[in-house]
């Protein structure tokens, strides 16, 4: 479960920028109780939100602080594999300001991971080196270390450190990726909630839909298959989809249609990234009477249903384990009535009983809705005048806790987070 998070330097984020899914303590935790993650269900006591919303005008950093969180999991599960010299791809400091061009980017979390321990995890880092690195955790609620790492000195050990303690690390390398590869026993958890308790993904155009066509479908066919076709299946019929059924395929290179001439490289290419085939089932009439099944590949279907398919399947993935799950772009191609079913999936306790979070960003306004979300579920991303992005609650603001219709109120800019527009013509040349 995540706790907070805080990122410096990087893109639009200029300062440091604190994220936090605690409830804030001017809310009553019984104002949409079913929201919060109860503080029973952790030994540190701590209520946490189940789910949050960034909104804010276009580039105003709503991306950027969730590519942060990106950014993050890349750097613990891919950095062991950088080579000598090789760039840290993460490293994208804010441009706007001379100084900040040079300085290192710094990311922060706070999480429990699912050995119910909680860790507080820290990294610095140029665009070759990582200057600093550091993994507390809390065992019977007291902070303790288990390793600090900074530039030039040798790696300091917490006491509950055990095992190897020589390991050797190029300097754009993390120790706590290096746990993927090398069993290093206290840092097991830790790597585990980035590599497989912390999901990202964004939806801006049909590239991107056909690489996660090809994810989820390999979760259609692996061990929890069998529930999430169950799942999905009850979502699409909730829907309206009209899709009644699908099947899951895994195609051969035979069957794929190529030239002799076609390159060996490029054809596997194509053969990995779409042998994976999803046919949806629609009902077949013969005027009013039904006479059967119409296939249809899912790529076929419309752009808000494939959509559908493949978040609910990833929030279904999400809710089955416990997972972060963060989402740009939600409300993409849905139906603000579809986007408010599976925000619901995460505040029901029945459908949520491991305590996933959902962290996404939206346009849609309906969703600023005290009867959907608290105030503290509501984020908000806005520039200064020097181009640096501030985020904030809407729980910051007084005497709105009884405005029954808080959008009207965000679209006026009460709040912030929207663009500047001028109703002057446009002095257009043609």
């Amino acid at each position: 479960m995540l706790i907070e998070f805080s990122v410096t330097n990087f893109r639009s984020i200029k300062e440091r920028q604190v994220f936090s899914m605690m409830p804030a303590g001017k809310i009553k935790l019984t104002e949409l109780s079913d929201n919060v993650i109860s503080k029973d269900s952790n030994e540190y006591g701590l209520s946490l939100l189940k789910s949050t919303v960034f909104y804010g005008a276009n580039a105003s950093g709503k991306s950027n602080f969730l590519r942060a969180l990106g950014g993050l999991k890349h750097l613990v599960i891919k950095s062991i594999d950088y080579k000598l010299d090789e760039n840290i791809k993460p490293y994208e400091p804010f441009k706007l300001n001379k100084k900040n061009k040079q300085n290192p980017v710094e990311f922060e979390i706070d999480f429990i991971a699912k050995d119910r321990i909680r860790y507080l995890y820290k990294v610095v880092f140029t665009g070759k080196e990582f200057l600093f690195e550091s993994l507390f955790f809390y065992p019977q609620r007291q902070k303790s270390k288990l390793f600090i790492r900074e530039k030039g000195k040798p790696i300091q050990y917490g006491d509950y450190f055990k095992g190897i303690k020589k390991h050797q690390l190029l300097n754009n390398q993390l120790l706590l990726s290096k746990a993927g590869t090398t069993l290093i026993e206290p840092l097991i958890e830790p790597y585990r909630f980035f590599s497989t308790y912390l999901f990202r993904s964004i939806f801006h155009g049909q590239g991107l839909n056909d690489a996660l066509l090809s994810g989820v479908t390999k979760l259609l066919m692996g061990k929890k298959g069998e529930d999430l076709q169950k799942n999905i299946h009850k979502l699409l019929c909730k829907a309206d989809t009209g899709i009644t059924d699908f099947t899951t395929k895994e195609l051969t290179p035979d069957d794929f249609d190529f030239p002799n001439d076609f390159p060996e490289e490029e054809k596997n290419k194509i053969v990995d990234r779409y042998k994976y085939r999803i046919k949806t089932l629609h009902n077949l009439y013969d005027d009013e009477n039904l006479i059967g099944k119409e296939s249809f590949d899912l790529r076929e279907e419309s752009a808000g249903t494939i959509k559908l398919f493949v978040v609910g399947l990833l929030m279904l993935d999400a809710l089955s384990d416990g997972s972060v799950i963060i989402i740009d772009e939600l409300d993409k191609s849905l139906h603000p009535n579809l986007t408010r079913m599976l925000i619901k999936l995460f505040h029901n306790e029945k459908n949520n009983p491991n305590h996933a979070q959902l962290i996404f960003a939206t346009h849609d306004i309906s969703m600023i809705d005290i009867t959907l979300l608290r105030r503290d579920q509501i984020w908000l991303t806005e520039k200064d005048s020097y181009g640096a992005t501030e985020i904030y609650p809407l729980s910051d603001f007084t005497g709105i806790s009884k405005v029954k219709t808080l959008d009207n109120w965000y679209l006026h800019g009460r709040f912030g987070g929207v663009p500047e527009l001028y109703e002057a013509e446009f002095d257009l040349v043609w």
